[in-house]
């Protein structure tokens, strides 16, 4: 989890808008101001932070309210326990033969996964796009890196033939496949429907 994880919540006494700290979540907070509890319906945005996630056991998705990251959120199908640590998982990650099953296929969440090699310009310079977008999509995608030359096992199941390219894995298949560099703005819009 990091460090500087937060959730904005108003007080609807006073208004005052607190920073609350992901960890004190599980805890009724109170308002900095006036003291009052603080609700959690009242976090910014509608109805305050939601993250839906896929249960690794049953691969159902289910959409948890922030308030229960750290209340021991449940799968609303088969009742296992989600890992919700997953989703603050630093990014991107990097992904080899070693974890892709895991870090990949048997993601909780969809999987953007920037296939690229260290002899290709063109990949030098979307680097930092896919990092800035890494950054954006924390707690919504997971977003990986992997070096096509370490890894010709999977570059050849999945027909990874030129470099850049973009693979979108979602419930553990490939959904699509995009040749050469995006903008963040394309990222964005390709990434939309899987969230």
């Amino acid at each position: 989890m990091e460090k500087n994880s937060h959730h904005l919540i108003r007080c609807s006494d006073c208004g005052a808008k607190n920073r609350i700290p992901h960890e004190k979540i599980s805890h009724v907070p109170k308002c900095g101001k006036c003291g009052a509890e603080l609700k959690m319906d009242q976090a910014e945005g509608k109805g305050g932070e939601s993250y839906l996630f896929r249960c690794t056991k049953c691969r159902t998705r289910n959409k948890i309210p922030f308030w229960k990251l750290n209340a021991g959120a449940k799968c609303g199908k088969c009742g296992t326990t989600l890992d919700t640590e997953e989703l603050f998982v630093a990014q991107p990650l990097m992904v080899s033969e070693t974890n892709f099953d895991q870090q990949v296929l048997g993601s909780p969440l969809p999987v953007l996964l920037f296939a690229w090699a260290p002899w290709c310009p063109t990949c030098r310079t979307a680097m930092p796009v896919i990092d800035d977008f890494a950054k954006d999509a924390k707690g919504k995608i997971r977003v990986g890196k992997m070096n096509v030359d370490s890894s010709s096992a999977i570059s050849s199941k999945y027909n990874i033939l030129s470099v850049p390219q973009i693979l979108i894995f979602d419930n553990g298949r490939l959904q699509e496949t995009m040749p050469g560099a995006l903008q963040k703005h394309e990222i964005m819009m390709k990434m939309a429907r899987y969230i």
